[in-house]
């Protein structure tokens, strides 16, 4: 016969509540939160909105993921980290109060209980964890700069234009990246080309790590100056790199 436990032994249930959900969320992002609504709706018994739950936050945070990848870098670094982490606690809250509050406050204390902290902490780091890898993997599949691709012969280097740039343009810039050693059969470098208003703007991805190194420096002014002198306009240079919060960061000549 199967030895009843006293109650006080009985392993209890456990859920999170609406604070521990939206600091997650506040902390990090959508997917954290997601993960809670997913155990939520677990326990309440609900295997479909758990469910649910699990594609929803999948759907929306490679959207948004997306979203970010395409708004424009100078639209997206007006907009302040805080508001990010308002919009997720504000969601969290406003659904946690219209799916989940009612049947959680309506559990029987004596065989649920409200889970630790440190499982917040775990699922919040899991989270973040879960987002950088799915937006490090989106990052790859798009391409380094908007506007029409060009291939450099058959070399793994790259040129994107946008606005009213000519082959010439083209095959100028080219040429003289390949002067400098930015294209070659050893490299794989992208860089963009725009028109806008009479004037060129050249843009290089190289490591923000070189971007003070003299010969970097002398490099670029050659480009600059053989371009203006070629194109006969002006003409700006622009170094991009990202760091790790996916922030782009510019140093232009």
């Amino acid at each position: 016969m199967a030895e009843i436990l006293p109650e006080t032994k009985r392993k209890k249930i456990r859920y999170f509540n609406e604070a521990q959900t939206d600091l997650s969320a506040v902390l990090g992002g959508p997917v954290p939160a997601g993960i809670m609504f997913y155990k939520n709706f677990k326990v309440l018994k609900r295997p479909k909105d758990a469910l649910f739950s699990l594609l929803a936050t999948f759907i929306f945070t490679v959207l948004l993921i997306v979203l970010l990848i395409k708004l424009p870098a100078e639209i997206l670094d007006k907009i302040p980290n805080f508001v990010f982490t308002a919009v997720w606690g504000i969601a969290a809250a406003l659904l946690y109060r219209s799916f989940l509050k009612k049947d959680i406050n309506e559990l029987d204390k004596e065989e649920y209980v409200r889970a630790s902290n440190w499982a917040v902490a775990g699922y919040t780091i899991l989270g973040i964890v879960i987002f950088f890898s799915i937006g490090f993997l989106i990052a790859i599949s798009q391409p380094t700069f908007p506007g029409e691709r060009v291939p450099v012969g058959e070399t793994d280097n790259e040129v994107y234009y946008q606005g009213y740039v000519t082959e010439n343009n083209i095959q100028t810039l080219v040429y003289t990246l390949q002067d400098l050693g930015y294209f070659s059969v050893e490299t794989a470098n992208a860089v963009q080309i725009k028109h806008n208003k009479d004037k060129y703007t050249v843009t290089l991805s190289v490591s923000k790590s070189v971007w003070e190194d003299p010969e970097i420096n002398s490099a670029i002014m050659i480009l600059k100056n053989e371009l203006r002198l070629q194109y006969d306009s002006e003409v700006r240079i622009v170094l991009e790199d990202y760091n790790l919060m996916g922030n782009r960061l510019t140093k232009e000549f």
